[in-house]
């Protein structure tokens, strides 16, 4: 009885003694020296540059494309409508001009003569209108009569333009545009020119 209880309580203190060297082992055990902290640091620094930068690319990727298709839309917007304008029946070349504000400048003014119906259908009666390039707005407008009282509307016909030129060549007139898309902060994304020809009675 007395071996057994000898055994019991030997068996109980080695199993306290082992649990608490555990315990010890477990608290004391070894942190990161500086050379594991600094590399685990650089690693972390790399990937979030990383993912910084292939963020940035994507929105600047995503903003060039938008840009684009914008200008896309205004350079299709300027051929369809100096078709329909100058080239339509009814309608009269009567010069080109380089006069915006009252200053002389390069060929951006085209001026039409329009045959148009009368409020009597046996009766034309003659307008005018006028495509014109505004250069402190950057787009090319169609200023045409509304009335026979001299009222006159404007339409614009495309936008982001920062230069434009017309060149009559016998019955032709042919035209250049430099479109450029900017962004909220006035730097240049993408810059587009486009060129054409109609043909004027």
């Amino acid at each position: 009885m007395k071996n057994g209880y000898f055994t019991q309580a030997f068996g109980n203190h080695h199993f306290e003694w082992l649990s608490s060297e555990a315990k010890v082992n477990r608290y004391c055990k070894r942190g990161m020296t500086m050379t594991e902290l600094l590399a685990a640091l650089a690693v972390s620094t790399m990937v979030l540059v990383t993912v910084t930068l292939i963020a940035s690319l994507s929105l600047k990727s995503s903003g060039q494309v938008n840009a684009s298709m914008a200008l896309d839309e205004e350079i299709t917007k300027l051929h369809t409508s100096m078709r329909s304008l100058v080239s339509r029946q009814w309608t009269l070349l009567s010069g080109v001009t380089g006069l915006e504000d009252g200053v002389e400048g390069g060929n951006d003014t085209i001026e039409l003569m329009h045959s148009v119906p009368a409020e009597s259908v046996l009766e034309w009666v003659t307008t005018t209108s006028t495509i014109t390039y505004i250069p402190l707005e950057k787009r090319i407008v169609h200023v045409f009569q509304t009335s026979t009282d001299g009222a006159v509307t404007s339409n614009t016909i495309s936008n982001y333009v920062d230069a434009f030129e017309v060149i009559p060549i016998v019955n032709f007139l042919t035209y250049q545009a430099t479109f450029t898309y900017y962004d909220s902060s006035g730097n240049a994304i993408t810059s587009r020119k486009a060129e054409g020809a109609v043909r004027f009675y």
